[in-house]
Formats: structure tokens, C-alpha cells, sequence
């Protein structure tokens, strides 16, 4: 089974794949699959010995009509291209598997399953244990904190986050914190600078990418310099690959985050 449950046939491996969003590339090079990629998103980064490799559109622009023009076994897709891209490809006879976790253990949960879809479930099942114990070595720590700091993840300077049920609020709890974005009702919402304000994190992390806030931004927000986070210089700037990004980059982040979150 994919994220979405559903069913996908075992035995028949993949030798020419398609990914479409850079967590699902960054998933198939962690597992050892870089050699079988045909295309991959705008947005992907690649090594330099894989840099050939046909690029299928960004977010917003991506293009399934290419995707099918090369001829892939196996698409390995994200939660955004669940409603518009899955059933344009699978009308024409494309096997596409969707990740969309919702914890850190989904991630690995996840690349597990596609591994065996792949066909290299023995190969992968060294690196798959090593990540499971690396999120029980942080886990094992942060569950004797008695104080967990509220914690703001930015993702944008709108305010974007992560909610309830997102994997963003399961790395937050795994990292020893309180996830500010709880506070919503919905799995990725938007909150107002003045909610962020009013509920006074302990910590703030930004999710650094071109075109993000900096610290030198955040604190110049109005009201901001009076939030405990600022006052006591715990506002941090992660790469957006560790706290954004559901792919192995993220179990980095659950010890960068665990340690932003210790005492």
C-alpha cells in the first residue's frame, strides 16, 4: 500500500522512475535508487552524476504528458499531486505510488513500502533500521524533559505551519516541545503574526529557503522584540530540508530540533 492505501503489486520491481517533489527524490537516493531515475521535478536536487536527468515541471507547472512520454514502471508522488496529476497518469496505465506521511515514522514507514515495490527491500532494510534508531535514540532523550518550550515553525513569512495531525507536529512532540500550530484546526494552516504573538512561543525555528525570513526579519516584526523566544535569543534558522521537507533530511532535523529544545 501506498500513503493513500492503495494496493500496488509486488514482484514486478521498478528500474525506470519518475519522481515528482523533492522528498520523494531525496527518498529514492537514500535508498540507493538514484540509478533508476528517468525525470524528476524542477525542484529536486541531484547529484552531479545524475544531473541529466529529464526535469517533468515544478508545483505549479508540472507536466503529465511528459511524464508518460517517458515510458516510466513506477511515479512515486507527494500529497499535491493526489486530486489533479494521480488520475490523469493512472488513466494512461502509470503506476504511481503517493507519500504522504504524517509522522517521522511515516517517512520511514513509507520509503520502506516503496522499497519493496521497487524491489529492493532487502538492500534498503540496513539504512531503514538505522533511521528507526535514530529517531528512538532522540525519542529515548526528550521523553524524560519535564519542560517542553512552545514552539513556532515557520514555514513562510505568511505564517504558514504545521498542525494538528501533520508531520510537523509529531517532529516537534519527538524533539521534546509543545507544537504552537496545535492550536489550529487544520492540518497545515496559516497564523496571523498577532495569534504568534499572543500565545508567546519559547522557541521559534524558521525553515530557511530563498525567499524565507531571517532572524534579522523575524525579530524586526511589530511586537515581535517582546515574544520570550526573542528576548532570550532562542530564535533558530534550520534548512528547510530538516523541518519542511517529509524525506530522510527531516530525521537531521528531529536531533537538530532536540537539541534548539533542550534545557
Amino acid at each position: 500500500m501506498d500513503d493513500l492505501a492503495r494496493p500496488l503489486p509486488l514482484g514486478a520491481g521498478a528500474h525506470q522512475i519518475v519522481s515528482l517533489a523533492p522528498s520523494c527524490t531525496e527518498c529514492l537516493l537514500a535508498l540507493g535508487a538514484g540509478n533508476r531515475l528517468l525525470g524528476v521535478d524542477d525542484h529536486s536536487d541531484l547529484p552531479e552524476l545524475l544531473a541529466p536527468v529529464v526535469r517533468v515541471g515544478g508545483f505549479k507547472d508540472l507536466d503529465p504528458v511528459q511524464v508518460t512520454r517517458l515510458a516510466p514502471d513506477l511515479v512515486v508522488a507527494a500529497s499535491l499531486h493526489a486530486v489533479s496529476v494521480l488520475p490523469r497518469l493512472e488513466a494512461q496505465g502509470t503506476r504511481v505510488f503517493v507519500m504522504v506521511p504524517r509522522t517521522v515514522d511515516g517517512i520511514v514507514d513509507g520509503m520502506a513500502r516503496l522499497a519493496s515495490v521497487i524491489g529492493i527491500a532487502v538492500e534498503a532494510a540496513p539504512y531503514l533500521a538505522s533511521c528507526r534508531a535514530r529517531i528512538a535514540a532522540v525519542v529515548d532523550r526528550t521523553l524524560r524533559r519535564r519542560r517542553r518550550p512552545l514552539t513556532y515553525i515557520e514555514y513562510s513569512p505568511e505564517g504558514h505551519t504545521g498542525g494538528p495531525q501533520s508531520f510537523l507536529d509529531d517532529l516537534v512532540v519527538k524533539a521534546g516541545g509543545l507544537n504552537l500550530g496545535g492550536i489550529a484546526r487544520v492540518e497545515w494552516p496559516v497564523l496571523q503574526t498577532a495569534m504568534v504573538r499572543r500565545l508567546n512561543p519559547d522557541v521559534i525555528v524558521i525553515a530557511t529557503y530563498p525567499g524565507s525570513a531571517t532572524r534579522d526579519s523575524l525579530v524586526r516584526r511589530d511586537g515581535w522584540d517582546r515574544l520570550t523566544a526573542v528576548k532570550s535569543g532562542r530564535v533558530w534558522e534550520l534548512p528547510a530540508g530538516m523541518v519542511k521537507r517529509p524525506g530522510p533530511g527531516m530525521l537531521e532535523g528531529l536531533a537538530r530540533l532536540a537539541e534548539i529544545l533542550a534545557p
